[in-house]
This record gives structure tokens, sequence and C-alpha cells, in this order.
């Protein structure tokens, strides 16, 4: 398909949670190797098969995160770190709509704290022939450029301009402000066992 008029982007808080993810399992892996020895060999052994695991389980979740590609000819549906794609035709297309469901992380210790919640989106694809395709990795931003850019397309309105960038990537930005925080903070700590791997290991080898 030519002429993009649209492109989104995995969620934050999905792409960059199981990145952030992967690094630190990884990480964390490494160092129950380094620290293994003597009797307790086999279980910092056992420790990082467990994490190493882990890190393979999220590596695997990420290569099966999809975006959206909107053209005036439809709607392609993209493995984001894999070539993979499937075309869909607007003529194709039933309904295309997105549900949100709040998950509460933090409740609050009194009655004035609203607690933490995490919103999860799930947007869903119907086709003509009753099939449906499910994404979780559009956020509202996304969603709302993609919804908007399909019915237009949809109903053949003539001239068609994209989302402009600016604009854009602000709502972006403020949608996912305190996503950022929380992903510089496992980074963090992800750089900080990673030179605590090293060090050690370079005192190891002098």
């Amino acid at each position: 398909m030519k002429d993009i008029l649209f492109k989104t982007k995995p969620r934050l808080f999905l792409f960059g949670g199981l990145i952030s993810g992967f690094f630190f399992f990884l990480i964390v892996a490494l160092f129950c190797l380094q620290v293994s020895n003597g009797e307790h060999q086999i279980i910092g052994y056992c420790f990082a098969g467990i994490f190493a695991l882990f890190s393979i389980i999220i590596l695997y979740q990420l290569f099966k995160i999809r975006i959206l590609k909107i053209s005036r000819n439809g709607i392609t549906i993209k493995k984001y770190l894999l070539p993979q794609k499937t075309n869909l035709k607007f003529e194709e297309i039933k309904t295309i709509k997105q549900t949100e469901e709040k998950t509460k992380i933090y409740s609050g210790v009194n009655m004035f704290e609203k607690g933490f919640l995490l919103s999860n989106y799930k947007t869903i694809i119907s086709l003509k022939n009753s099939e449906k395709i499910e994404l979780i990795s559009l956020s509202k931003t996304d969603f709302y450029e993609v919804e908007k850019l399909f019915f237009k397309l949809k109903r053949g309105e003539g001239k068609i301009k994209k989302p402009k960038t600016q604009f854009y990537i602000f709502n972006y930005l403020l949608e996912n402000g305190g996503t950022l925080l929380l992903i510089l903070f496992i980074n963090i700590l992800n750089i900080g066992l990673l030179s605590e791997i090293i060090k050690k290991t370079v005192a190891n080898n002098v």
C-alpha cells in the first residue's frame, strides 16, 4: 500500500515495558550466573535459567506486537518488528472500535487516595466475513486518528489531510508522560545492575 496517511506506534507502556522487562530479566540472569559458585552453583544456574526463560517469553511477546497503517486503499496490519503483514480493503471491513478496561494496580491506603489505574485498550476490527482481528497495541490517540481517517475514506471524502506531526507528538507525550518516567526508572535500575555485574567481572579478572 502506497501513500500511507497514518501509521500507528505501539503503546509506550506495552512496548517500553516489554523492552525494559526483557533487559531486566536478562541482566538478572547474568547476575545469577555470576554469583553462582561452590555448593550454590546449581541453585544459581536454576534461577538464571528461570530469568532467561522470562526474557525469552517477553521477547516472543515483543515480536507479536502489531501496528496499523492506513492508506487510501485500505488498512495494513503489520508486525512491528517483523515484515509479516495483512492487507485489508475498506470493503472488507465492517466496523472498527476500541474498548477500554481499567485495572487497579494500587488501591490507595485511605479513602482520600484514588490509587493507580492502568488502562488497557483493545482495538477490534470486525470483517464482513464475521472474522474479528484484535490488537492491544494501539493507544487512544492512535485509534482516534485511525478511526477518523477510516470513516472519511470509507465515505469517499475527497481531500484527506495527514495528521499534523507536532499535534500528534504533543498528544502522544501527554498521554504517555507517566509511562516515560516509569520506564526511565526501570532502565536506571537495569543500568545500575549491569554496571555492578561489569565491575565484579573486571575485578575477578584482575
